[in-house]
């Protein structure tokens, strides 16, 4: 994809996807215009001005005006805003009413493509092996495509790595309000993302559960083998160049996994770098107890061509490297 002089708008730019996708795009010569909940020296943005072609917004992207004005003159929307919020009207709020008007205002504004960061956390999957095991199918190693059934309904589901027991529902719900302007005509793809590694101050998976498994906070269920199926904030960067640059991934979605690890060799890998790490609890596995099943990425291989950039290994090496330099 070429993106010199291409004029993009990112949502969620002080935070760890959006920063970075911001400073990607910015790297490869696009105009980028971040919208940031405060102007400021943002890792991946820059202090305000520092960087010629990054323009950072304030304001709230849910405000129907904000977003009009944000998607004037934009050719391509990475919508990468989101909302963990423990509270269902907050996070129905960003998650759900703000990607639908934004999505809205991108499609009046004519903007050529509007990528949105989703999560496969959206998958249902307690539902999603019931119905498997109803057909005397299924087990430990079925892999999930994007046609598996997302969560409905206001209901306590399994555990979600957001700490929210909201936070797939709502962009479940969020995807299907995008697919409504979707069959308006807006042309729009939608990334699920795994586990996301990379270093950043806002970092789940390289910053605050390593912190929590330090501590040991972070439970290991049965014998950790449950997946974690992962991918690097670089590979996504990776992705959105392909999906852009395609105009049959318009209308598509894609799990964005690279692989898969379980969590106690995560847990293990994590403990490696703490001298003083306590050892990680264990509790016995219960319905909905994992984090995911095993995710396909053959729709991304196939179709967009994707390999990745960067490897698990690259990921734990960058992220043990952060914490050494804190000491």
């Amino acid at each position: 994809m070429n993106w010199t002089d291409q004029p993009v708008l990112v949502t969620g730019g002080s935070g760890f996807v959006g920063g970075h996708l911001a400073e990607r795009l910015a790297a490869a010569g696009a105009r980028v215009r971040a919208i940031v909940r405060r102007r400021g020296d943002h890792p991946g943005l820059g202090a305000p001005g520092a960087v010629s072609n990054i323009e950072q917004m304030e304001g709230d992207f849910v405000d129907p005006e904000t977003a009009r004005r944000a998607c004037r003159g934009i050719a391509v929307v990475i919508h990468a805003a989101a909302s963990i919020a423990g509270d269902l009207v907050e996070a129905r709020r960003v998650n759900v009413s703000g990607t639908a008007g934004l999505a809205a205002a991108a499609r009046s504004e004519g903007c050529g493509r509007f990528v949105h960061i989703s999560t496969i956390s959206v998958y249902d999957w307690v539902a999603a092996r019931a119905a498997l095991e109803a057909q005397g199918e299924g087990g430990v190693d079925t892999e999930f495509d994007e046609t598996t059934p997302q969560k409905e309904g206001e209901r306590a589901y399994a555990y979600s790595p957001a700490g929210s027991p909201w936070y797939g529902l709502t962009k479940a719900e969020a995807e299907r309000a995008l697919e409504a302007e979707m069959a308006l005509g807006l042309p729009a793809t939608i990334l699920r993302l795994g586990a996301v590694l990379g270093v950043h101050p806002t970092s789940s998976w390289a910053v605050g559960v390593p912190a929590d498994v330090r501590a040991g906070r972070v439970r290991l269920v049965a014998d950790g083998t449950g997946l974690i199926p992962w991918t690097h904030v670089q590979n996504i960067g990776r992705v959105v160049d392909l999906a852009v640059a395609s105009p049959a991934a318009a209308g598509r979605s894609y799990n964005v996994v690279d692989s898969h690890v379980t969590f106690g060799r995560y847990v293990e890998d994590v403990r490696a770098w703490f001298p003083d790490a306590l050892p990680a609890p264990r509790e016995a596995a219960g319905p909905g107890a994992t984090f995911a099943a095993r995710c396909s990425n053959e729709r991304l291989h196939r179709e967009l061509g994707y390999t990745p950039i960067r490897s698990y290994e690259d990921a734990m090496a960058e992220a043990a490297a952060w914490w050494r330099a804190r000491g």
